[in-house]
């Protein structure tokens, strides 16, 4: 299943882990060790990495085998998560648009291979970010940017600010 939208006319079509696959989003206590390996993301510490998982449906960023995802303003986290594998090294994280971000231009716009994380009545994307020194792991909703949560609550990286990135898969349709 691809997942589309209609922009100006055309066909856009975005990567959705649930039709990956062999890989893709797996219930972290049935992954065996031939299914992939997690989407790395950065350091929550100096001794701590992060990784992408979710959670009801969103997109979050998995420290110390919790899921962590934001939702209505608050931080909420599981040990009931689902954890995204890739074996193909075609998942990088780049800037949301193709080229420098312009001022009030695109809000709405997305790159068209980026990671479909999740749903909240309309597709939402992985996004990352850094909050002090943590690496965050959300969902970028379209005209506000990434939403995340860290401490029980929920921030946002807005999209005129430009500082996030959101994943994007460079096989895109040919998997």
């Amino acid at each position: 299943m691809i997942a589309s939208i209609a922009v100006c006319g055309s066909a856009v079509a975005y990567s959705n882990p649930h039709s990956w696959g062999d890989t893709g989003w797996k219930d972290h206590d049935k992954v065996a060790f031939n299914d992939g390996y997690g989407v790395y993301a950065g350091k929550h510490d100096a001794n701590t990495s992060v990784y992408v998982c979710s959670y009801k449906n969103l997109p979050g960023k998995l420290v110390n085998n919790k899921c962590y995802v934001s939702k209505y303003g608050y931080e909420l986290g599981s040990h009931d998560y689902k954890i995204l594998l890739t074996k193909f090294g075609s998942l990088v994280w780049d800037s949301r648009l193709h080229g420098p971000y312009v001022h009030g231009v695109f809000p709405d716009r997305i790159r068209n291979n980026a990671v479909i994380g999740g749903n909240e009545g309309y597709d939402v994307f992985i996004c990352k970010g850094q909050h002090g020194d943590h690496t965050v792991v959300g969902k970028f909703v379209r005209g506000h940017g990434c939403y995340y949560g860290l401490g029980g609550r929920e921030f946002l990286l807005k999209v005129s600010e430009d500082k996030f990135s959101v994943l994007t898969d460079r096989l895109g349709w040919t998997r």
